[in-house]
């Protein structure tokens, strides 16, 4: 059961912080704020105005933090047409997007540029899809290996074991589940290795804690020292 989201707005500062309050069936308060600037507040049915009020207050630094933060990115891009010319991001590097005619399917890099040819070039989709199925392609290889290099860590700290998925995601780089189960964002693979390998130790970290408690970022501290150095890099990526 869910309701429907109502605007709220709280002061911090000078700054007025507006946020939709959805209410559905969890036990903890979650706040979001994604690319476009919006404040999404989620909370249990049970819990009250006054107290998610007093919750969301004392988040509102991270919230500003994050709303400017988020800001600098903006405006944000024009949607992709998928045409001869246009820049491609692969592990932290720009391409050129070079798109042929050819009745074999195919995607390739080639110096900086990467190479896609189909059967109609003006087709946005079809040159769209092969795009996306040499972004999956290549990060089942790259995730795997840098995977590998970080278990490797992981067993020498106790961390269960866990399987590894790959999907689209809008509005996280990875998660983890209280089965093991670790899904990655394919959008990952636009980001530089040491910022991949950033994203897989924390999700491994929180097969052992599954919170962002002390004792998470002490075991994350432990087992990639440099993990602040690899966020700060990767937060300059945009995720949608």
């Amino acid at each position: 059961m869910k309701t429907d989201p109502h605007t709220h707005t709280i002061r911090f500062g000078d700054r007025e912080i507006a946020f939709n309050l959805q209410r559905n069936k969890r036990k903890r308060l979650k706040i979001v704020v994604t690319p476009d600037l919006v404040v999404e507040v989620f909370a249990p049915l049970t819990a009250a105005d006054d107290q998610i009020l007093s919750t969301v207050s004392k988040k509102a630094p991270w919230i500003i933090r994050k709303l400017d933060q988020l800001a600098s990115f903006h405006p944000l891009p024009t949607p992709r047409q998928y045409t001869s010319g246009e820049t491609l991001v692969y592990l932290g590097r720009q391409y050129l997007l070079k798109v042929g005619t050819s009745t074999r399917r195919s995607a390739k890099l080639i110096g900086r540029k990467l190479e896609v040819y189909v059967e109609n070039p003006s087709d946005r989709r079809s040159v769209e899809k092969m795009v996306e199925e040499w972004y999956r392609h290549n990060a089942r290889r790259i995730f795997a290996r840098c995977l590998e290099g970080c278990r490797t860590i992981a067993l020498r700290h106790g961390m269960p074991g866990h399987r590894l998925m790959i999907r689209k995601m809008q509005r996280r780089w990875g998660s983890c589940s209280p089965a093991g189960r670790i899904v990655l964002n394919l959008k990952l693979v636009r980001a530089p290795v040491h910022c991949i390998e950033y994203v897989i130790m924390h999700e491994l970290c929180h097969l052992k804690h599954h919170n962002h408690s002390k004792a998470f970022y002490s075991l994350l501290t432990r087992c990639q020292p440099d993990w602040r150095k690899r966020k700060a890099d990767l937060d300059r990526f945009r995720l949608a």
